[in-house]
């Protein structure tokens, strides 16, 4: 009997038996050779997904917004550093040519260049520090009486005449210390240690 069921299936002439909880389809045979054609679901479109939220979504677009935030990061990081150096140079260059000038100034009119006499400091606050210059006790007098002025040139303090002095001031008056007020004590030095005051010379 199965047999024979079968070789009717295979002819078209019976029908196949409905599967259990699943009704007759309408107006159609269902052939064993033949299967169902089944077509594939479209996806539905996401709400608000446009060109713009689409291609930005995209992760080569974020790598490139990164990259190109990165070389302009980097672009301002060198152009800043290059105008620094730009700006130190420029103010070497300005120190340069000042302190030509100043060696100028001063030239030939410095009153404590080899002095064997100059052995009195006279002590001053200049840039925070207390500095001092080597006179003699006569410079010395006209320097607190303001007959003599002293000037910084490369580090080094020199007694100038008060024409010198009011020339310097014009050009550097940051290297010019106020003498007008009282002479500061001068700092201890660490180079050598504490007399006592017992002490038998």
């Amino acid at each position: 009997m199965g047999s024979l069921q079968e070789a009717l299936l295979k002819n078209g002439l019976a029908e196949d038996r409905p599967k259990p909880n699943a009704g007759p389809r309408k107006g159609r045979e269902t052939r064993p050779d033949r299967a169902p054609k089944v077509r594939p679901a479209k996806p539905k479109p996401r709400k608000g997904a446009g060109k713009v939220a689409g291609t930005a979504a995209l992760p080569g677009r974020e790598k490139s917004d990164l990259e190109r935030a990165w070389a302009a990061r980097k672009r301002a990081e060198a152009a800043e550093k290059e105008r620094v150096k730009l700006a130190r140079v420029a103010d070497q260059e300005a120190r340069r040519k000042r302190n030509l000038e100043l060696d100028a100034i001063v030239a030939g009119k410095a009153l404590n260049l080899d002095q064997d006499q100059a052995e009195l400091p006279r002590y001053f606050e200049h840039l925070g520090r207390i500095r001092r210059v080597l006179c003699t006790p006569q410079q010395r007098h006209a320097i607190n009486a303001g007959e003599l002025g002293v000037v910084n040139l490369r580090g080094r303090y020199l007694i100038v005449e008060p024409s010198v002095l009011e020339a310097y001031r014009a050009l550097a008056a940051d290297l010019v210390p106020d003498l007008s007020g009282k002479e500061p004590e001068a700092e201890a030095s660490g180079d050598y240690p504490p007399v006592p005051d017992d002490i038998t010379w």
